[in-house]
């Protein structure tokens, strides 16, 4: 998703004050001012990186939705009536949890950055155990993928419904820390479950 990536604001202008500094006011040499000003500017990207906003926009709440109804078309081969519930009651906190944003427009960040990691994960995690289930011989690994898959959504869908209790309840909350505990937690790790490239965006 987009960002207002105003850390390159800020370290443009910290870069040219040092510029300023150190060539016309402590006179070093040109190439040496240059060179210390990029480095100055590069390492004010990764300093200010929290500064970058998200906005809203329809767009990426549309791209949210479409997501949603990828995850729920991943069911209709689930036999695990668990897994299928509880993905319906994910794709409805999504739309409850959008609704809300847009009466509460401030959360932005805070909504989009936990639909990029929580939505991503779910659609990832039933994917591949649409593929696991299909197999006709499942190694020792595999049905253990499917065995944990239950415990992973159900704790997804918790996450989405204390998401939506959380904004109703005016909180904020630290999304990288939520997420952290959830894959501690689980011993959980989204980016190891690897998906076709065009399938898993």
């Amino acid at each position: 998703m987009k960002q207002v990536q105003t850390r390159y604001l800020y370290s443009a202008i910290l870069a040219s004050i040092f510029f300023v500094l150190l060539y016309l006011i402590l006179n070093f040499n040109i190439f040496i001012t240059l060179a210390l000003t990029i480095l100055i500017y590069v390492g004010g990207i990764f300093l200010f990186k929290e500064k970058d906003i998200r906005e809203f926009n329809e767009e990426y709440v549309n791209n949210y939705y479409f997501l949603a109804s990828k995850v729920q078309n991943l069911t209709p081969d689930i036999k695990d009536k668990q897994i299928v519930d509880d993905v319906k009651r994910i794709t409805e906190l999504t739309n409850e949890i959008l609704t809300s944003l847009r009466q509460r427009p401030k959360k932005v960040e805070q909504v989009f950055d936990f639909f990029d990691y929580y939505l991503d994960a779910t659609y990832k995690l039933l994917y591949k155990y649409n593929l696991l289930i299909k197999k006709e011989t499942q190694d020792p690994k595999d049905k253990e993928y499917i065995e944990q898959t239950p415990k992973y959504i159900t704790n997804i869908k918790e996450g989405f419904e204390k998401q939506l209790k959380n904004m109703q309840e005016a909180k904020m909350v630290d999304i990288d820390t939520e997420i952290k505990i959830f894959e501690k937690t689980l011993g959980f790790n989204k980016d190891d479950i690897k998906v076709g490239e065009s399938d898993g965006k």
